[in-house]
């Protein structure tokens, strides 16, 4: 996808994953985070849900790491506006290989950073303390799609929980996203690029909206789990 294509798509869109307002807070609001506590987003993009758990737990830091340089320039900006700008450190950088070590890690739609589920669920596991958790959160076929090459190889849901498990860790929470959430992200993806100028960029945002009508909607699911490490 064109980086100008990218842009607009990501500029409607409040969470680069199918996330609802109230599983955001939820989420948020579920993590074991103490006063001091560290939060690293690996794949952070503009770092919307780490800003979010920044601003619900005080006196806690994180450290939103990300490849895209726009992208983190428009958390560096969020984090301004919020005046949480004190307590939160952006990173260009690949989640792959950054090094440190946290009391929550998170990593949302970033396993293709990592080159899969399963090696990313092994390097989390090296960056969370004893006592931490770990939020992850990737995609699954529900059933694999007569037309895989639109999005690709993917795992199914019981392929990602034996992934975590077999990382050593042990399952806390297990939630889908749901159709509507899906519906929403879909629609807040394609508005930018229908609001364009740009005739391509619209015709891209019609072929995505036909791909996920006909092709991924209710077949592509999004899974979401908060991990104990090893010992917790």
């Amino acid at each position: 996808m064109r980086d100008s294509f990218r842009h607009l798509a990501h500029a409607s869109l409040t969470f680069n994953a199918p996330l609802s307002e109230e599983r955001a807070g939820a989420l948020v609001a579920s993590l074991p985070i103490s006063p001091g506590h560290h939060v690293l987003d690996l794949g952070c993009g503009w770092g919307e849900l780490l800003l979010r758990t920044l601003a619900a737990h005080p006196a806690t830091t994180g450290t939103g790491v990300d490849s895209e340089r726009g992208a983190l320039d428009r958390g560096v900006r969020a984090a301004a506006e919020r005046s949480l700008h004190g307590r939160i450190e952006f990173v260009e950088a690949d989640a792959a290989t950054f090094v440190d070590r946290a009391d929550i890690v998170t990593c949302v739609a970033a396993s293709h950073a990592f080159g899969g589920a399963g090696v990313a669920l092994r390097s989390l596991r090296e960056c969370v303390i004893p006592g931490g958790r770990v939020l992850f959160a990737d995609g699954f076929w529900e059933q694999t799609p007569e037309q895989l090459e639109v999005i690709g190889e993917l795992p199914n849901r019981d392929a990602l929980r034996a992934a975590a498990e077999d990382a050593g860790f042990r399952i806390e929470q297990d939630d889908l996203s749901t159709l509507a959430e899906w519906d929403a992200f879909e629609t807040a993806w394609r508005s930018g690029l229908e609001a364009s100028d740009d005739r391509e960029a619209r015709r891209f945002a019609a072929t995505r909206r036909k791909q996920y009508e006909t092709v991924y909607r209710g077949v592509l699911g999004f899974a979401w789990f908060v991990l104990v490490p090893p010992g917790g």
